[in-house]
């Protein structure tokens, strides 16, 4: 693609029509021109509509090695949106490399710049990961939690021992929100068994809840458990625990 080019359709990205802009980001992106990543960047920041930040996002992706400090800097800026559009370009990236630098927007206090950080940093597969996500359990509105539910998913057979641990947490919200992403992990958190059975007797009714449904996904690893729990005296839980022994 030739200088005139770039600079022909970087001139489109502020074009009123949307559909302009769409092309533009996508052939750009699709040029592998790094001379185009600044400014893909500075109008990513910008963009209002939806459809064409995402075809902005993906030409940032396609060309990140040109576009990485502008992104690095998106992720330490003092507006939420552009943290947020900074972890979300990077959880389509996926590179080892990055968890440095997203790492400390787990903790972000906007939950929608934490949120694009939970799964931005499990998409490094780093270990680590699962040790900076364990901070921020129990947090959140449900749609915040779910998200990091998620994120743990993603990483798999590594959260298990990280979610076990959370189980013995003081704070009750810690506790179900552990149990409760152990359910999903299913099979994959089998050796979780044990922990759950005994948070089954917890003294917070959300958490003996949370680990009996969490049991009835793990499948055949928690079948004693789940018959011993369908004659349980606290009914509540007799109950939930007789829904997966039929």
């Amino acid at each position: 693609m030739t200088h005139d080019t770039t600079s022909h359709l970087v001139s489109l990205l502020t074009h009123p029509d949307g559909t302009e802009r769409r092309q533009a980001a996508l052939r750009l992106g699709a040029s592998g021109d790094p001379e185009a990543a600044a400014a893909i960047v500075a109008r990513l920041d910008a963009e209002a509509d939806s459809c064409v930040r995402e075809d902005l996002t993906w030409a940032t992706v396609q060309l990140i090695d040109a576009a990485l400090p502008d992104v690095v800097a998106m992720l330490g800026s003092d507006e939420p949106d552009a943290r947020r559009t900074g972890a979300h370009v990077l959880s389509k990236v996926g590179n080892p490399d990055h968890f440095e630098m997203l790492a400390p927007l787990v903790a972000d206090a906007h939950a929608d710049v934490a949120i694009k950080a939970y799964r931005a940093v499990a998409n490094t597969g780093r270990p680590e990961a699962v040790a900076a996500l364990a901070t921020r359990l129990g947090d959140g509105d449900a749609l915040q939690r779910d998200a990091l539910t998620a994120a743990f998913v993603r990483c798999g057979e590594a959260s298990v021992p990280v979610l076990i641990d959370a189980l013995s947490d003081p704070d009750a919200g810690v506790r179900a929100h552990a149990a409760e992403t152990l359910g999903d992990l299913g099979e994959t958190a089998a050796s979780a068994a044990d922990a759950l059975a005994a948070r089954a007797g917890d003294p917070d009714v959300t958490v003996r809840v949370a680990a009996t449904s969490a049991l009835g996904q793990l499948g055949e690893a928690s079948a004693a458990h789940l018959s011993r729990l369908s004659a349980s005296a606290d009914a509540t839980i007799a109950a939930i625990a007789s829904r997966f022994t039929r």
